[in-house]
Order: C-alpha cells, then structure tokens, then sequence
C-alpha cells in the first residue's frame, strides 16, 4: 500500500494535512484525518477525481480542493 502525505489550503487560508492511502494502480484513494477515513476517491484514470464514499460529511469545498490536490498523486 502507498501511503503520502498532503497539505490542503482550507477557505480561512490555513493548512490542513491529510494522509492518503492507495494500491499501486488503484481507482481508489483513501483520504485520512490523522487515523479517521474522511472521504474515498475514486480516480477516473483520466485527471480527474470524484468523491466515492464521504464517511465523516466532508463539504464540497473540502471535497474539491482534496480532488484538485489528489491530482499530483496518481500511482
């Protein structure tokens, strides 16, 4: 399993970080909270990513800016 750290700018302008975990060559990305599974996104192999499974009500704000960051780390 692959295991990367990100920092996602929030609207208020602070930083959060967030771990992302995924199998090389997976459609799936799970994004966590410290240990906490917030949301899984699935990759559509072609740059973008969609919200699967949103586990903690993430909003859509959050949802896009962790999509636009998941981006940079397809395996």
């Amino acid at each position: 399993m692959e295991r990367f750290n990100m920092q996602v700018m929030l609207k208020d302008g602070k930083f959060a970080d967030y771990d992302v975990k995924t199998d090389r060559k997976a459609q799936y990305y799970e994004v966590y909270d410290k240990e906490t599974l917030i949301a899984t996104f699935k990759d559509d192999k072609n740059g973008s990513f969609a919200i699967d499974t949103n586990t903690t009500n993430i909003d859509e704000d959050l949802q896009s800016r962790i999509a636009e960051q998941l981006k940079g780390f397809s395996v």
